[in-house]
């Protein structure tokens, strides 16, 4: 077995890696330069990309080198052109994966504006669908043609290409998909509600607040959802077709963002390889919850480890409290395994007889640093929270069957089983390592998050521990991936380098393919959502399908009769279960319409209870009042649907430990009456804009 990686100061010992007989592996000639850039901090070095002399083996240059970091070489003179040059060089090498990504995204939005300017351009198209499939075809046989060609050349670009294609392929396999339609994958289908609703917010505000209620924080992590808005209020795109751009930016993102942190930690290569994992394990209903997924794991390696590759110089933790402060801000429920993950590691430093103050003090700061990052989202949250008088957290009440299975996909029947098994195998073998280590902690955490999940849900006070098991397979993926570099350094060894490279280049196709396939067919299964539901002026997208049938009312003539007959000074309080008319405008909601949906201190069966005191008003006027004055908000409009001369507002209560049930209030319908409102009725739905105080009768 390699030797281990160091735990005292978290750099992965060089031999522990397969290294390569004969040559470099940087990008230009003078190995001393590189050496300098690599002792000073850079990630192209040739030491820090781990490679020996050779470009025959293809694990090589993968992980580790035979060679132990230079000292760093004094200041020179900046007047002195060879300095210049170097500092330049070290500068493009540092950026080149981001240059080589703005390529690759250049060339999809040049296939995608290609493929509509042809005019055959049908999502659901037979021609279409089959270019797709064949693209991870294409994109497996690029990135071994390019890992061969840099190898030869004893270069290592190829470890930055590999991540922008796969993001290539996601993006364009969206923007096919996704043609013809502005919704985002999952249209306005389950939590796309809440989702398109915090968009919405934020597109017509700088500050937001709560997608429902007037006057409270953000209580979901804003940042992903302000970006969105912000960005479609200031390019002028309605807010909420940002969501499906935001998709296709993080799928095009994913592998990226997961590369740049990876190879921080291992070498590049190794980090390329890993990149992939995203598509193994993609999560296109929270957009926002993947991209920190595929990112939290590196993080914390850095964070709460050390970990390092040889030859770089560690991330101030500024820079790592910044990372962690908008990772927190985008979804934040990850870091829960962050004090369980703590304990662990101390454990086992103290069980080894090597525990510092060290291991607990760097983390500690940069969770601090992160902490304060992330205040402008927390702090105003905590402050309503501990200044209401009422509170009652409903959306960790949402669970289901499933929400109790455990995350156990090493024992699953299939091609990411076997690989998530090698991983865990590989972990264990290899466990006196630093960096298999800190994996193996984490995967442990999980496990114990979960269990401690079930002990507060005993009581009725559920954590969504299920959430956590998400880290379960990009862990092991990771490892797999290291493991695989593993082998193929043992067989470099063992064998020749022509059977070698055979093996490698075969392999890295069918994982390209077989990750690339995978991700088409999770795209084309789902675009049907976005292609069947109602657009706001009550048509259906270009491409539905020809059974599919438009809802009404329509949301863009709701908001029209409502806009064009309301007089205050804000936004409208709408008293609606009309889903899609609060995602879609701007309004805020007197109720939530879903339990899971609302706001900690929105005081969920509060409300329910006036509403139902409400049908029960005597007179016009003592309805109308009691829409204007009460100890929630004033309810400017109602849009309800009438049935049997009812209005009737639908919505989901609270029944846990059994989901949640739909239930009905119903209020006489002859409590609306034109002295007190503006009343229109469209398509058996009543819009009754409440008048002002002062023309009432």
């Amino acid at each position: 077995m390699a030797r281990v990686l160091d735990a005292a100061d978290g750099h992965p010992d060089p031999a522990a890696y397969p290294a390569e007989p004969g040559g470099s592996d940087n990008d230009g000639p003078d190995a001393t330069r590189n050496d300098r850039a690599g002792a000073a901090g850079d990630d192209r070095s040739d030491t820090v990309e781990g490679t020996g002399p050779g470009n025959d083996d293809p694990a090589g240059g993968e992980a580790g080198s035979d060679r132990t970091p230079k000292a760093v070489t004094p200041a020179s003179d900046d007047s002195d052109p060879t300095v210049r040059a170097d500092r330049l060089r070290r500068g493009l090498l540092a950026v080149r994966p981001l240059l080589i990504a703005a390529a690759v995204a250049v060339v999809v939005l040049a296939i995608q504006l290609l493929a509509i300017v042809s005019g055959d351009y049908h999502p659901f198209s037979g021609r279409v669908q089959y270019g797709l499939r064949a693209g991870p075809l294409l994109v497996g046989a690029v990135a071994v043609a390019a890992v061969w060609w840099a190898r030869r050349r004893g270069q290592s670009w190829d470890a930055d290409l590999i991540p922008a294609l796969f993001g290539g392929l996601g993006a364009l396999t969206l923007l096919v998909g996704l043609h013809g339609t502005p919704f985002d994958l999952y249209a306005l289908d389950g939590d796309q509600l809440f989702r398109t609703a915090a968009v919405t917010r934020f597109g017509d505000s700088w500050w937001g607040g709560d997608y429902t209620y007037r006057d409270l924080p953000a209580y979901y992590a804003p940042t992903y959802f302000w970006l969105l808005g912000r960005a479609g209020d200031l390019a002028g795109v309605v807010p909420w077709h940002m969501l499906k751009y935001g998709t296709i930016a993080v799928t095009f993102l994913a592998p990226i963002v997961s590369y740049l942190l990876w190879r921080r930690v291992v070498p590049v290569r190794v980090a390329a390889l890993i990149s992939v994992v995203p598509f193994l394990v993609p999560g296109l209903n929270e957009t926002y919850a993947w991209i920190v997924l595929v990112a939290f794991v590196p993080w914390w390696l850095q964070v709460g480890h050390g970990l390092s590759r040889p030859g770089l110089r560690r991330w101030h933790p500024l820079v790592l409290g910044a990372i962690g402060a908008v990772l927190f801000t985008v979804y934040y429920y990850f870091f829960f395994v962050i004090p369980i993950a703590l304990c662990l590691h101390l454990l086992w430093t103290r069980r080894q007889g090597r525990i510092s103050w060290g291991e607990l003090t760097r983390p500690l700061t940069v969770l601090g640093i992160s902490a304060l990052g992330s205040s402008p989202y927390w702090a105003p949250l905590a402050w309503n929270f501990l200044t209401s008088a009422h509170f009652e957290s409903l959306n960790n009440r949402w669970i289901t069957l499933n929400s109790g299975r455990l995350a156990l996909p090493m024992l699953e029947p299939s091609v990411i089983g076997v690989l998530c098994l090698v991983g865990l195998v590989f972990l264990v073998v290899t466990a006196r390592e630093a960096l298999s280590r800190a994996l193996l902690v984490l995967l442990v955490s999980t496990y114990v998050w979960h269990a401690i999940g079930f002990l507060f849900l005993a009581v009725s006070k559920p954590l969504m521990s299920f959430r956590m098991r998400e880290l379960v397979p990009v862990v092991l993926l990771a490892a797999a991936a290291m493991a695989l570099v593993r082998v193929a350094g043992y067989a470099h060894r063992h064998l020749t380098a022509i059977v070698v490279w055979r093996l490698a280049a075969t392999g890295g196709v069918l994982l390209a393919v077989f990750a690339g396939d995978r991700f088409v067919d999770v795209v084309l299964a789902d675009i049907h959502h976005a292609h069947n539901r109602t657009l706001p002026d009550g048509q259906l997208p270009a491409f539905h399908r020809p059974e599919a049938v438009a809802w009404k009312p329509a949301p863009a003539q709701l908001s029209r009769i409502i806009d064009a007959r309301y007089q205050g000074p804000d936004r409208p309080v709408l008293l609606t279960a009309n889903s899609d008319l609060l995602a879609l405008y701007p309004y805020y909601g007197f109720v939530q319409f879903n339990a899971n949906y609302s706001h900690p201190t929105g005081r969920f069966k509060e409300r329910l209870a006036f509403l139902g005191d409400l049908g029960r008003s005597t007179s016009p006027a003592e309805f109308a009042a009691r829409l204007r004055d009460n100890p929630y908000d004033r309810i400017d409009a109602i849009v309800l649907p009438v049935k049997n001369d009812k209005l009737v507002f639908g919505y989901r209560a609270d029944e846990f430990p059994f989901g949640t049930n739909p239930r009905e209030i119903s209020l006489p319908r002859n409590l609306v009456q034109p002295e007190h409102f503006d009343i229109t009725t469209v398509d058996g739905t009543l819009v009754a804009v409440l008048r002002p105080a002062t023309s009432g009768g």
